[in-house]
């Protein structure tokens, strides 16, 4: 029987999660019509082979944007509460939770399930029109006794509906198994580990067998070391320190074991989990692959498998070869892993001269081809605040790094976002400064979504954090108290009271068409306040927009409706095995604005997860073409109306032959450094070690240089400036492209400073 339509009481020709049938008719054309206006409460239109079509129905003449929906419109009444006293002990809580969208029972409703960080979760059933009901004790779903951290929905088992992943805290992951009406039985042998501090997750058919496997990404359910008068105890073997006890407890111990390292000061530090990658049986049964047969270093040479505190991951086609790649956001020094799939579910690092730095306390990654160039790039956000006032009581753990001269096989990690523009060679340019996204706050969760529908997408980010423990006046404050008078632990974890909340301001910025963003939160109506962590992206009311659902930690959701009109088309997927969501198929869409390109992810949010919905900008376009290039390289290629939601199916995909690498183009310039043969002296030095205040860094600004013909032979001579302590060079040019030094002792005076600047002009007949 056909579920009944909750906003007309009709019931819908098809559901999403439906069986696919292929129609053999011709499209008609669709009008947007007003939200609420009278309409065919079908509104399923004639598809064509291999897809459907609907009809969607909006205020086309709306201004783009966000309308904050109150619960008592929605139903939605949900918190996220974290009391003081656990929030006081036990760090990583602070990190918070976060939510799923899909639709669970396949009414073609979209449904949310909230995570809550101390207390049971919650899945809302979708009644439409804006109305929502809790239904998480039928569903089964609830979580109690744990501390939930993400969620995300997926088919694991390839059936046809959604099953649910959760992480918590110390319960490592959990699996629900869907049994296609919204009620779920936990998987006791998933295979999954049930102990670890699981945060974020991904999926995606890493090995090209039809299934989707996960990714989890780990912290630690509870931190040691910042933990009030903690003890280390030490022995010296060759003449070096060993750690052998933390508060009396021997490192050997099974809850110590590999739990702390020595940096290079020989000071103890801790370190977080590994992360878990769990291949799928294709009945939802997972086995977790050893780090030692699935991933290499860069050179392809084993490496020991890295204990991160992870916060975040996600399954992207980085190098556009069709298979998922993986991203992992690293929180503090855990530097971030990007792994490349070979196409067979086997990864090796990415070359570090690829990404030259990233982000220093790295929350969540999301991926967007920002100047459609056919290229995708990425955004990481971490910490750095907006305003000036605050970047001077900001105190990071650790003081950026000071660069190295002529090192270049390292990547320094720097407490900024970061956003990398993809070059045609594999290389980005971080360029997050210069788009005007640098810095957005304690952020935790960024996503690029295309808000003005102008074919380019924009950006919104989830930020905020319960305490602000960077703040360098509260440092001051809470060691004074420390030296005043002798505390106890518990007295000592009270002083953290003194860190002020930071309740974010969610930025959202426009894209401008691909050379930068302007901030538009209060423009967009996305300019709440609050500690906003967990959020997703789904159709909540089946008008072909995406709108926006926050987990805020204590307080009330945030449920927002996207208002825009803007001509729209939007993508589902019906994948012909066991992937049934089309997760990691390519979408490109033409006869739009602009050509446009995404990628059907699953999880891969700041511990949420969104539903598997793709939106693209119709523009004045009527007739547009939607290609899907399939996970197992099958392609897809249908015509739609614009203000449709079409479902394309692979079992009418065609194969296509086997793209052959194109030979690289040819370059515009060689490297000429060897004709040159100089090298320039500098000294290692970073001014904001000794001057924290200072507004920017100044002394990184390389030698002086100057082109001039000294001798009047005609051909140009090069004058290098020297760093501290170097000379003047002098290279005189050969005329053939090449350079020769010139030895005269007016040039050999010793440089007292960097010589940052270098004006030359010669009296010499001919010079000119």
């Amino acid at each position: 029987m056909k579920p009944v339509d909750r906003a007309t009481g009709a019931r819908p020709a098809w559901g999403w999660l439906g069986a696919v049938q292929s129609l053999l008719c011709v499209l008609v054309s669709t009008v947007a019509v007003q939200r609420g206006a009278a309409a065919d409460p079908d509104r399923t239109v004639p598809g064509g082979p291999g897809y459907r079509a609907k009809t969607v129905t909006f205020d086309a003449a709306h201004a783009p944007g966000f309308k904050l929906l109150p619960a008592a419109t929605t139903g939605i009444r949900f918190t996220n509460t974290l009391g003081t006293e656990l929030s006081l002990t036990n760090t990583p809580v602070n990190n918070g939770s976060g939510l799923a969208l899909g639709d669970v029972d396949g009414d073609g409703w979209c449904d949310i399930y909230f995570c809550r960080i101390d207390g049971p979760n919650v899945l809302y059933r979708n009644l439409g029109g804006w109305r929502f009901e809790d239904v998480t004790e039928s569903a089964g779903v609830a979580c109690p006794g744990q501390h939930s951290t993400g969620a995300t929905f997926a088919d694991v088992d390839g059936d046809g509906d959604l099953d649910l992943l959760v992480n918590s805290l110390g319960g490592g992951t959990r699996l629900f198994v869907n049994d296609g009406r919204g009620h779920f039985v936990e998987r006791i042998d998933a295979g999954l580990d049930r102990h670890s501090a699981g945060m974020s997750m991904a999926l995606a058919d890493i090995d090209g067998d039809g299934d989707l496997d996960l990714y989890v990404s780990n912290y630690r359910t509870s931190t040691i070391l910042d933990q009030p008068q903690t003890r280390f105890g030490f022995s010296v073997a060759g003449g070096k320190p060993v750690l052998t006890k933390v508060n009396g407890v021997p490192v050997s111990d099974p809850g110590m074991a590999g739990r702390f390292q020595l940096n290079a000061a020989g000071m103890p530090r801790e370190v977080g989990e590994p992360g878990a990658l769990y291949l799928n049986d294709g009945k939802g049964r997972f086995l977790r692959a050893p780090f030692s047969d699935r991933f290499s270093d860069e050179e392809g040479k084993p490496m020991e498998e890295p204990r991160d505190w992870g916060l975040s991951v996600m399954f992207r086609d980085i190098d556009g070869d069709g298979a998922p790649d993986i991203y992992v956001c690293n929180d503090t020094d855990s530097p971030d892993r990007i792994w490349i799939n070979d196409g067979h579910g086997r990864f090796r690092a990415l070359g570090t001269k690829s990404v030259r730095h990233v982000s220093l306390s790295s929350m969540g990654v999301d991926f967007a081809d920002i100047n459609r160039d056919g290229r995708d790039d990425f955004l990481v956000v971490d910490m750095m605040p907006r305003r000036h006032s605050d970047r001077l009581t900001f105190m990071e753990h650790e003081r950026a790094p000071i660069p190295v001269p002529g090192q270049f096989m390292d990547r320094p990690q720097y407490g900024a976002n970061t956003l990398f523009l993809a070059r045609a060679d594999g290389t980005y340019a971080e360029v997050a400064a210069l788009m005007g996204v640098q810095a957005t706050d304690w952020s935790w969760n960024p996503q690029f979504v295309d808000v003005d529908l102008d074919g380019y997408e924009d950006l919104i980010i989830a930020n905020g954090f319960h305490r602000n423990v960077l703040d360098s006046d509260a440092a001051a404050r809470v060691n004074a108290e420390k030296k005043a008078r002798r505390l106890s632990p518990m007295q000592e974890l009270q002083l953290r009271k003194l860190y002020p909340a930071w309740p974010g301001s969610n930025p959202c910025f426009r894209n401008t068409g691909g050379g930068g963003f302007e901030e538009m939160g209060r423009g967009w109506g996305f300019d709440g306040s609050g500690v906003s962590q967990g959020m997703a992206m789904g159709d909540l009311d089946n008008d072909g927009d995406l709108d926006v659902v926050m987990n805020n930690l204590n307080g009330e959701a945030s449920v927002l409706r996207n208002e825009g009109g803007g001509a729209r088309v939007a993508v589902r997927l019906r994948g012909a095995g066991g992937n049934t969501q089309g997760i990691g198929a390519r979408i490109k869409v033409r006869g739009g604005p602009v050509e446009q390109t995404q990628e059907m992810i699953a999880g891969g949010r700041y511990l949420s997860g969104a539903e598997a919905l793709r939106v693209f900008a119709a523009g004045r376009g009527t007739n547009l073409e939607v290609e899907v290039k399939w996970r197992g390289g099958r392609r897809s290629v249908v015509r739609v109306k614009a203000n449709q939601v079409c479902e394309i199916d692979e079992r009418d995909a065609v194969a296509v032959a086997v793209e052959t690498a194109k030979a690289p183009e040819a370059a515009v310039f060689e490297d000429a450094s060897a004709k040159i043969g100089h090298v320039h002296p500098e000294e290692g030095y970073e001014e904001l070690q000794r001057q924290p205040l200072l507004p920017r860094s100044l002394g990184q600004m390389g030698p002086g240089v100057a082109w001039c013909d000294l001798n009047g032979d005609g051909k140009e001579d090069l004058v290098v400036g020297s760093g501290k302590g170097g000379r003047l060079r002098v290279l005189a040019g050969n005329g053939q492209g090449g350079f020769g030094g010139v030895n005269d002792p007016a040039w050999g005076a010793v440089a007292a400073d960097d010589q940052t600047s270098v004006v030359a002009w010669s009296a010499e007949p001919g010079s000119g």
